[in-house]
């Protein structure tokens, strides 16, 4: 899954005002970026196989350090952990916000449950493997995918809360960006390399996340006009 993970981050942005949009959008896509370093490492292998599925050529040999279950909820712990341990003058809601952060890192492997065939391990790769499939079909992954991003957004679109005025503007301009990437990636050309793949997907990580930062950020208002100064 793509779109579902950021849909994902702008609904808990949602429920925790407090966490920037560029820390979530980090967080629900950290075991793809741990991914892509792994890959280039070797640690973990990856083979381009077209038509392996309808919406992925992707055949997903190993990688139980990014994509299991039991390493999902340890890179979730740590997240939080790292998160909650950050200096910050900013103590109010910290261990609500932290929990938020690893929600959004564990969540990305319930998503992908969704779209992969059986290859996400529960723990190393000689445990069972779990996946519903639904990359057999290019159809209902474009919806799943947009029904979850679409609804994540419209949730963060629609907060009017004294903890948090939306930048309308800013968000929708990342939105829209996400979808054509999203779009020129499912039905343009195919990586020729799985090491174009890691590259490709490290790169992109971050530079959605410094994205969510930016869209985090309001536009300062207007100061007030001095008052008339009193005639002595």
């Amino acid at each position: 899954m793509f779109l579902g993970h950021y849909g994902v981050a702008f609904a808990l942005k949602r429920a925790e005002p407090k966490v920037s949009l560029g820390t979530l959008f980090l967080a629900v896509q950290l075991v793809d970026l741990l991914w892509g370093i792994c890959l280039l490492l070797g640690w973990e292998q990856v083979r381009i196989v077209p038509g392996y599925t309808a919406a992925s050529p992707l055949e997903f040999v190993s990688y139980p350090i990014t994509h299991s279950l039991l390493a999902g909820l340890l890179w979730g712990v740590a997240a939080a952990a790292l998160y909650y341990s950050w200096p910050t003058t900013d103590t109010a809601r910290h261990w609500q916000a932290s929990a938020v952060v690893g929600v959004a890192v564990l969540s990305h492997w319930f998503l992908d449950l969704v779209v992969h065939v059986r290859d996400l391990p529960l723990a190393s790769d000689d445990s069972a493997k779990l996946g519903l499939g639904l990359w057999r079909s290019v159809a209902g992954t474009t919806a799943v995918e947009l029904v979850v991003f679409l609804g994540g957004l419209a949730l963060y679109l629609t907060l009017r809360t004294r903890r948090q005025v939306v930048p309308r503007a800013r968000t929708l301009v990342v939105a829209a960006l996400l979808l054509i990437v999203y779009f020129a990636a499912s039905f343009g050309p195919k990586p020729a390399s799985v090491r174009e793949i890691a590259i490709a997907d490290i790169a992109f990580i971050i530079i959605a996340a410094l994205l969510g930062g930016w869209a985090n950020v309001r536009a300062a208002a207007p100061e007030p006009h001095p008052r008339h100064a009193h005639a002595h």
